[in-house]
Parts: structure tokens; sequence; C-alpha cells
């Protein structure tokens, strides 16, 4: 991978902009240009090598794409690759474009929202709340999180952020993943194959892998009926991981004790959704990955593959599995 003299030229979505004097400052040879989001695409934009996108006009990224001829390589500032991607997009792969993620820059958030949504339903602030709104001084017993089993799907970054904290608390984490690989933080690791038999062991089951072919709407009414009346449901993974229908059922019978769900099939979930109402459910506007740090740590992960790729070496956080699409 070879890089013109003077440095590439890199293109930043606007809600990055406050990067750009690090950028500059760091990387004095290059040159940063932050890029409107509702101007047409400027002629000054073409010889761009490098896009760091997080919000873009998909017409105006597609625009790009077409007419930067000399583009290799565009970072995007998510955890995952499903959200990205047209007939344009997959076009410039074919011809060599480089695309990667973020790995790292919403691991921390998104680990202390799982755990705070586990002590949430373990320690009954839901019933508590209904109380205070009565009025009623009701003392409802909380369960311990000490010696309590969590099931976490995905061992990646964030299911690695996880795993720590929890057995910090007295936890008991085991992973899952497609072939069972170790992985570090987990007390044991078993492969996707194997989880049906654990679901009556765990007291909170963690969604936390990438959609892919394999695992759209594999949590489904077998898998709410193997888990434990007390056990308690956390998706932050993506929202067609789980069949709604069977998510519904099971709140609605009291299969299990409660479910916080950060991640839907349809985003915005719409005023009207059954799921706003759902009892001893918790819904969140996919607000798990926000946290005070993210913009440094998206700086961070940027840099770290900008310096790999000035140095004409192999970028970080590529697709690991292409052919299932994370």
């Amino acid at each position: 991978m070879t890089v013109a003299t003077g440095g590439p030229h890199v293109l930043i979505t606007p809600n990055l902009a406050e990067l750009l004097p690090q950028l500059r400052e760091r990387y004095p040879q290059c040159r940063f240009t932050s890029v409107p989001e509702d101007e047409p695409v400027r002629a000054e934009y073409l010889d761009a090598e490098v896009i760091l996108r997080s919000a873009m006009n998909e017409d105006t990224f597609d625009e790009l794409l077409s007419k930067c001829d000399g583009l290799r390589w565009v970072q995007i500032t998510a955890a995952g690759f499903d959200w990205v991607g047209g007939d344009i997009m997959r076009r410039r792969l074919d011809e060599g474009l480089v695309y990667t993620r973020s790995g790292n820059s919403y691991n921390v958030p998104i680990a202390e929202y799982v755990i705070g949504a586990v002590l949430l339903h373990q320690r009954a602030f839901p019933d508590l709340r209904e109380a205070q709104e009565r009025r009623e001084w009701v003392r409802i017993v909380g369960r311990d999180l000490i010696g309590s089993t969590m099931l976490v799907f995905g061992t990646g970054g964030i299911g690695r952020e996880v795993a720590w904290r929890a057995r910090a608390l007295g936890v008991t984490v085991i992973g899952v993943n497609r072939a069972g690989t170790p992985a570090e933080g987990f007390d044991r690791v078993v492969s996707f194959a194997d989880h049906l038999a654990l679901l009556p062991e765990a007291d909170s089951v963690v969604l936390a892998m990438p959609l892919t072919r394999e695992n759209r709407y594999f949590f489904d009414a077998e898998r709410f009926a193997a888990m434990k009346e007390t056990g308690i449901l956390v998706n932050v993974g993506r929202g067609a991981l789980v069949v709604e229908d069977a998510l519904v059922d099971a709140m609605r019978k009291g299969s299990i004790a409660g479910a916080v769900l950060d991640v839907f099939e349809e985003e915005p979930l719409p005023p009207e959704h059954r799921l706003w109402g759902l009892p001893r459910t918790t819904v969140t506007p996919h607000t798990s990955f926000r946290g005070s740090g993210n913009l440094q740590r998206l700086y961070a992960d940027f840099c770290a593959n900008f310096d790999l790729y000035l140095a004409g070496e192999p970028l970080t956080g590529t697709k690991r599995q292409p052919e299932l699409g994370y």
C-alpha cells in the first residue's frame, strides 16, 4: 500500500470535527477535511485516499465512493459492519478498497451498560420504582449478583470487557462463540452448538455478538423456554438476534424475570410499538455505546490504523469472517 508524497488527504464527517486539531498536530504532513452534511460534493474532496466515517448521508458517501478514484481506505466509527454498504461500496471493495471498523471505541460504555442492566434487575430497581410511583413502602428482596452465572454470547472486545467486570463482582461468566475458542476474561468458553444446555444455568444472558446469516433470529421460543424464570436477557448486539414474538410471549407469561433491550430490528422504535409497554422490560434508544470518552477512543482507534497505513502495513479491524459479514 503506497501513500502519496506529502501524506494522504483524509475526509472526516462533521460530527468528528473536534478531532481535526489533534489529527493535524499529530500528522502535519497530511491534509484533513471535514465534509459538510448538506452540501454538494466539492472538487477539493476528490483526491482523498481515506475516509473516517461516522454520520454521513448515504448519497454523499456513494458519490465520494464513485468519484474519489484514489480512495484506498474507509474506517467507520462503528463496532460492526452490517449497517453500511451498497452496490457502489461492494464494487469498490472488489477493486481493493480496505474497509475497517473502530473495534475498541465502544467496548467500555457498552460493558458498563450491561453491568448496570444486570444490577438493575438483580436488585429489583424496576419493582422499587413502581412502588415509589404508588407511594408504597415496600421492601423487595433483591437477588445477589455475587455467586450468579452470566452467559455472554460473543467473546470479542465487548464480551471480554463485560466478562472481567462481572467476574470482579463475583459472577461466573461463561462465553459462547462459534467454535468454543478460549477468550481472555471468561471462566470458560463453549461453542455455539453447546449453548442450549447452559441456558438453564444462567441468571443473566447477554447478547453481544455481531449479526450474521447464522444467528439471525436464533434467540427464539426454545431459548426463552430454556432460561430460568428468574433470568434476565440483555441485548446490546443487534435487534434481529431475537425473535420479537417469542420475547413478548416470554415476558407476558413471566417465563423470564426481565429484559433490557438497547437494539431493535426497527430503529427508531415507533411510539406505538408493543415493546415500549412490555412488563419488566427496559427499552433504551440504542444508546449503550454512548460515553463521554468515545471521541478520544475513536481518535485512538483511527490513529492506530493510520500509523499502520502510513507505514504500508496491514490494517486492523477488517472483517474476521468475510463470508459471514463480520
